[in-house]
């Protein structure tokens, strides 16, 4: 049996949740060193960033529970786990 939740698991198999074309939250970590979140970029590579990082030319300002901020070419842009 797993320990997923039933709606979280129909999220993870549902065609078409995420733009594949687009930069994508995938989640966001509080741990003792601090808040991280994981990153899809469009070429389909996932990166764990913080708060300073860069990720596809745009620099991480703020994470909090499901958001992350980036700055992009003087652009902010908030980025929320798709909701399910």
């Amino acid at each position: 049996m797993s320990d997923t939740p039933e709606a979280t698991a129909r999220k993870a198999t549902e065609k078409n949740a995420l733009d594949l074309n687009a930069l994508a939250l995938l989640g966001t970590i509080t741990a003792p060193g601090g808040r991280a979140a994981l990153i899809r970029t469009p070429r389909g590579d996932i990166h764990r960033v913080t708060t300073g990082d860069r990720v596809a030319g745009a620099r991480v300002t703020a994470i909090t529970d499901g958001r992350v901020h980036l700055v992009q070419n003087g652009i902010a842009r908030v980025y929320e786990m798709p909701r399910g």
